[in-house]
């Protein structure tokens, strides 16, 4: 919910993973009360940290208010939520599915061929951007600015070299090609 009212797309609404990496989240779809009791129950000891319950945090308020006020309002709102998530993670794994076929077999990195944006719908065109990006861990720009930049990188006359930044990078195309990289003077 966090992420959702942030403004992020369909990556950061869906749920975390169970594994990120080297990072393993086992516990994910175990409820609170339950690892509670069964510590009670086993005699474990832990430490919570008190600036979990601070509401000027916008996660805390969510978890601590907002969230019980719709779970008052609307019973299994928590469950609905957490499960809408799931399935917003799921489409982001058949969007990254279906960049990669939008490849067509080419490397999912830059530099990518402006062909391959061409050939596809604007839609997909800004899914295999998101996606590369993604997979060279830079923040996805927002939507107007993605959709900004593929118009730059598909309609600039062959004899421009059109640069859309956004944060310390930038998405650029020349020879025929979209590339990216950081801003000079500017370390990753």
């Amino acid at each position: 919910m966090f992420n959702l009212l942030r403004g992020t797309g369909l990556r950061g609404a869906g749920a975390m993973g169970e594994r990120r990496g080297r990072l393993l989240r086992p516990m994910l779809t175990v409820e609170r009360q339950a690892i509670i009791a069964y510590a009670a129950a086993h005699g474990l000891t832990w430490i919570e940290d008190e600036s979990n319950r601070d509401t000027r945090f916008s996660r805390n308020y969510l978890r601590h208010a907002a969230l019980r006020e719709l779970e008052d309002r609307f019973p299994g709102s928590t469950a609905n939520l957490a499960a809408a998530a799931a399935r917003f993670g799921e489409a982001g794994e058949l969007l990254d599915d279906l960049a990669r076929l939008d490849l067509e077999g080419a490397e999912p990195s830059f530099p990518l061929n402006v062909s391959v944006l061409k050939a596809l719908t604007e839609p997909r065109a800004r899914n295999l951007l998101r996606y590369l990006l993604q997979r060279q861990q830079i923040g996805i720009p927002s939507e107007e600015r993605l959709r900004e930049a593929l118009r730059q990188l598909l309609h600039a006359a062959p004899d421009r070299h059109p640069v859309v930044t956004f944060g310390r990078w930038r998405l650029f195309r020349r020879r025929g090609r979209v590339l990216v990289d950081t801003l000079p003077n500017q370390d990753p």
